[in-house]
């Protein structure tokens, strides 16, 4: 009997230790993601001049920013795997069905095939435009640190920006803002 209690109070002691040493290292780990956040938050893409950019959409075809007819333009940069970035399309498409003369570009950073990216946005429900920055060339040229990142751009100049989640009362008032 003795033995089964002291196996007991020793599983017991250990499991606590456990817990606690796993616990204060969450905690270690916690912190120093908040204190780094702090620190070095994600900057917001510099207002102004929108780099110029063509690239292909999912059907290939290319788009040229300069090219658009649209005086104000949304580009939201975007890769699958982000949960923000998944969380948003519904607002954006939302935005899309409900102002067509503003349209709307996700420029996703994904590194896969085009093909790959076309089923991935229609098992998304995307229901705007979404052209492939496969390298990230045109999110860097945008000073794009964090995803999301939405901009608005009216006649080639940047005029709002937000890094983070948006819903598509964000976007009519930036778009508002901006005109």
């Amino acid at each position: 009997m003795a033995d089964a209690t002291e196996t007991r109070e020793t599983t017991g002691s250990f499991v606590v230790t456990l817990l606690r040493d796993w616990g204060l290292a969450l905690g270690v780990v916690l912190a120093v993601v908040v204190v780094f956040q702090l620190m070095f938050p994600p900057s917001v893409p510099s207002l102004g001049h929108a780099p110029d950019f063509t690239l292909p959409d999912l059907s290939g075809e290319p788009v040229t920013l300069s090219q658009l007819d649209d005086d104000v333009v949304i580009l939201n940069f975007w890769f699958t795997d982000c949960p923000p970035c998944r969380a948003e399309i519904p607002e954006l498409s939302a935005f899309a069905a409900e102002h067509p003369d503003v349209p709307i570009y996700g420029l996703s950073t994904d590194r896969m095939t085009p093909g790959r990216l076309k089923i991935a946005a229609k098992r998304l429900g995307i229901a705007y435009p979404v052209l492939h920055d496969a390298r990230a060339e045109v999110a860097r040229s945008y000073q794009v640190s964090a995803f999301p990142t939405t901009l608005v751009v009216k006649n080639q100049e940047i005029v709002q920006a937000r890094v983070g989640g948006v819903n598509r009362h964000m976007l009519e008032h930036m778009v508002s803002a901006a005109q």
